[in-house]
Parts: structure tokens; sequence; C-alpha cells
């Protein structure tokens, strides 16, 4: 019986069908295993990576690709599912290069220790939180004890002698509070807590000398010591919303002597965070800088560092200031206020003399 001329076209394109749904099929499949092949069988250098605390597996991917390390970052966020979950170390790694498949570079994020490790130190923080930021980073030889045996007493540091600026002025028996500068450091993977005070200590000396935070003390007529001890506090009383200068002027205000009899306020700084500074100091809470449950007078009234209750700036610093507030403090705006409050929307109201400051509190409220 003959096949019909239909029937033939009709396998003739199955078999055309068959051949590109092959072809197609190949095609698909040399180009994803394509996407797991390293961007390079040549040999190359290797390309410094660093991986963020908080980061996403997303964002992370995109930077692998981004910097030239793999050929797709969807290819890299499926290896790492099959791979066993996205639990990547934070910190800088020397040891990528493109020459390497993605499974080796996941190995190497995964399982390898990372040459540099991140330290993040906020601003505001004081020396107690600073030890516990260097603790909880994955430093095996940093010792939170070793830290704040260094740090809660300067004159006892050994390394001292290389930060003469900032030791000028500390008293004697004094801590480091207010002398690291906040940032985020990249520390060896064997760093000290040494090694860390070093990099905080060396990293404020130059953000001083490079922004002439010293010079705008002299002009103001205060040491550079006084400008770290008022920016600490000009830096816990600040929102993020309002002006750390015109904050200063007010508590500069407050210790000049003329001004501060007029109003009434008599050299009394009356600064709740040096009040929270000082509880926080007697009663070692496992959180602080919690606000107040009362006034200022009744709280730590004893203590040197209570501004209610002690005229002048505190002995020391509270924490350690950024640099916005840094500058702001040593170059503070003429003013002629000392009362602020913040009120319920988060707004900050600067006034002349007391019956002004009243006045506000009554007609907008008053949230701390």
């Amino acid at each position: 019986m003959k096949r019909s001329g239909g029937s033939r076209v009709a396998i003739i394109s199955v078999l055309v069908i068959g051949i590109v749904v092959f072809l197609g099929v190949l095609y698909s499949w040399n180009n994803i295993l394509d996407i797991f092949q390293p961007v390079t069988t040549a040999s190359v250098s290797n390309v410094p990576f660093t991986i963020q605390s908080g980061e996403s597996p997303i964002q992370i991917a995109n930077d692998l690709q981004s910097k030239g390390l793999i050929r797709n970052a969807t290819a890299f966020r499926w290896w790492i599912r099959l791979k066993g979950g996205a639990n990547l170390e934070a910190g800088r790694y020397d040891r990528l290069n493109p020459s390497m498949t993605i499974s080796q570079i996941i190995d190497e994020l995964q399982k390898g220790q990372p040459d540099e490790v991140p330290v993040l130190v906020l601003e505001g923080s004081r020396l107690e939180e600073i030890a516990a930021d260097g603790a909880n980073a994955n430093l095996p030889k940093f010792s939170k004890a070793d830290f704040l045996r260094y740090t809660q007493n300067a004159s006892t540091f050994p390394d001292r002698s290389k930060y003469p600026m900032l030791f000028k002025d500390v008293p004697a028996g004094a801590s480091m509070e207010g002398l690291l500068f906040p940032d985020t450091y990249y520390m060896a993977s064997n760093g000290t807590a040494l090694d860390l005070i070093d990099k905080m200590l060396s990293e404020m000396q130059t953000q001083i000398t490079t922004n002439k935070i010293d010079q705008y003390a002299t002009q103001h007529n205060l040491s550079l010591y006084q400008v770290l001890t008022l920016a600490s506090i000009v830096q816990r009383e600040a929102g993020a919303s309002d002006s750390p200068g015109k904050i200063a002027s007010v508590y500069l205000n407050r210790l000049s002597s003329a001004m501060s009899a007029a109003a009434g306020t008599n050299g009394y700084m009356q600064a709740d965070p040096t009040v929270q500074y000082a509880r926080d100091t007697e009663e070692h809470p496992t959180k602080y800088w919690t606000p107040l449950a009362d006034v200022g007078d009744n709280i730590a009234s004893t203590s040197n560092w209570n501004t209610y209750t002690h005229t002048g700036l505190p002995p020391t610093p509270i924490c350690s200031p950024g640099l916005k507030v840094l500058l702001a403090s040593a170059n503070a705006p003429t003013t002629n206020n000392l009362f602020f409050f913040t009120d319920a929307h988060q707004v900050t109201h600067y006034e002349q003399t007391y019956q002004q400051f009243k006045q506000d509190e009554s007609t907008f409220g008053i949230s701390q």
C-alpha cells in the first residue's frame, strides 16, 4: 500500500521539529553550563572582594559579577542554594580571581577565613559598646577585657606617645572616652584589641588634622579636648534633623559666665546625655543610653558627669563623636540661645530666655 504524500510531509515535519528542539536544548544546556564556568582560564591576578555586614546573597552575587569574578549573578544564587544556603562571612577576601569556578568562589566565601574582618563602630558609642563591637566581630584574638583594660586608663596605654595631640589634656587616670573615631574598620583576621585601638586613635588624629578641628578649637578659645567633650554631648543630644552647630552654641553660651548668669543657668549645661552616662557608669546596665526616668538632678547626682548638679563641662567626653558633630562643635555659630527642646513632632525649638522656653513647652508640648 502506498504512503500518501501527506504522511511523508508529516514525518519530515516531526523530524525537523525534533532536530530543532534537540539543537535548542543542546544550545541552552551549553549556555547553562557556560554561566557556571570561570570568567577566564588564563592566569590572572586576585581581585579583592568585600562582603559588608548584612549584605544579602543577591547583593553579593551582583557585586561579584560587577567585579568580573563570575559570569552570571543568577547562577551564583542558584548554586549557593545547592551548596547549603547563604552563610557567607562578612569581611574582605583577597584570594578570589576570575579563573575560579562559582563553586570554588562559594567554598572560599563559606568556609574560608576572611583576610580582613569589618568592625563597625557607630557614632555616639561609649567604650563598653565599642568593646562589644570588637568582641562580636569574627576576630579570634580580640579580647574585650584587654580592650577595656587599655582604654579605661589612658595614662597606662603603651602607644600613647604616638598620639600626643589626643592625649595632651586627658586628666590623670581618665579613660580614652571620646578619643576613638567611630567608623568601619577592616581588621586582619588575627587582629587584637590593641590593633583596633591604634586604628581608631590614628583615624581620630587624621580626621582632626585633615579637617583643621584643632585650629577651629583654638580660634574659639577651646582646647581640642574640650571640643571632643562638647562634641560627645552634642552627638548624643542631636537628632537626625537637628543642627549640631545650634545645639553646640546653646551649650557654649551656658558655659559663658556672663550669658549664663544673665539667663539664670549659672554655668550648668543641664544635658540629659551626661546624666545617662553618669547613671550607666554607676549601674553597668546591659543596654546603654535608655531615657531618664526622672529629672536630671535626681539621678546619679553626685557624679562629676552630671551637668545638672555640676557646673561646666564634664571631666571627660561621654562617647565617640562623628566628624560632622566634631566640626559643628569646633566651629559653632554665634547665637544668643540658652535653651532648646524637641517637641512631639521632633521639631527642635531654640530660645534665649527661660520664659520663652516654658512658653514653647506649653504651646508645642515636649517629647523628652
